[in-house]
Formats: C-alpha cells, sequence, structure tokens
C-alpha cells in the first residue's frame, strides 16, 4: 500500500509540470505570392500585397519553392482599369490525404505532386494599391479566417 502515496504524487506533480508549461507559440499561415501580368503592374500589385500581409502577426510570406500554400494573382490592364484574379493553390501532404480517404500510395503520390485550388476571386478598379488592400482583406476574412479557426484548441 506504499505504492499508492508515489503514484498520487506522481499524477500531483506531473500536472503542476503541464500547467508550468509555457503555451506553445501559435502556427504561422505560410504563404508564397506569386504575380504575373504587365511588370510595372505586377510588380506594384505584389509590393501592395506583401506589405498588406506582413501587417498580419500570424501570416509569413515565403519563397514559392517552400510554400505548400501560394496566392496566385494575374493582373491585366486596359484603359487604367485592371482586372486581377486570384487563385489560392495548396500541395496536399500524406497525412491530409489520408484524412480524405486517400489510401492508395500511388495515388496518393500522383496528388502530391498536384496544386489544389480552395480560392477563386476576381477584382477590379483603377488603383493597384487598393486593389492589394482588397485581395489581403479577402484572404483574412476567407482563407486565413478559416485556418485559424481550425487550429483553435
Amino acid at each position: 500500500m506504499k505504492i499508492l502515496p508515489l503514484v498520487v504524487a506522481s499524477v500531483l506533480l506531473s500536472g503542476a509540470l503541464v500547467r508550468a508549461q509555457p503555451p506553445h507559440a501559435p502556427q504561422t499561415i505560410q504563404v508564397a505570392v506569386d504575380v504575373e501580368g504587365p511588370a510595372d503592374a505586377a510588380s506594384k500589385l505584389a509590393d501592395e500585397v506583401k506589405k498588406g500581409l506582413a501587417t498580419e502577426k500570424d501570416v509569413e510570406v515565403i519563397s514559392r519553392v517552400d510554400a505548400r500554400r501560394i496566392v496566385r494573382l494575374i493582373v491585366s490592364a486596359s484603359g487604367g482599369v485592371y482586372g486581377v484574379s486570384m487563385l489560392v493553390t495548396e500541395q496536399y501532404d500524406r497525412p491530409t490525404l489520408m484524412v480524405l480517404g486517400i489510401e492508395d500510395d500511388d495515388l496518393a503520390g500522383r496528388m502530391m505532386m498536384l496544386q489544389i485550388v480552395n480560392e477563386h476571386q476576381g477584382f477590379a478598379g483603377g488603383d493597384l494599391a487598393e486593389i492589394g488592400r482588397q485581395v489581403v482583406a479577402s484572404l483574412d476574412d476567407g482563407l486565413f479566417k478559416t485556418l485559424r479557426r481550425l487550429r483553435q484548441p
């Protein structure tokens, strides 16, 4: 019966240790930004979107090579009006495919090479800075909001 006090003490001590650990740092949402179109318009839009994403505390813009999630913007211009098409694509990993029920390794291998579109929107206007703000606001209210909700305990 001398074991029971040891078990109780170890359970109490382990609970105290768990509470004493610092909370985990929140995960960042990592995205790459890829903008195509006329060089001057694409460059300005990319700068505006990256500047807007930099204000998000939990969003990190990373290189396209390292990114699973890519924000693709295609800009066109005509008569001082810009049209921007936004596609957000994601490359699935094996655990995600398992959750989706893809158990066959060959099929999973092929699917992991693809970029799956999970959001598409269009924007238009005469000011690329304003369109950039709209793109960031749309991401924040759509995809980023969903991702933040998913990682909450």
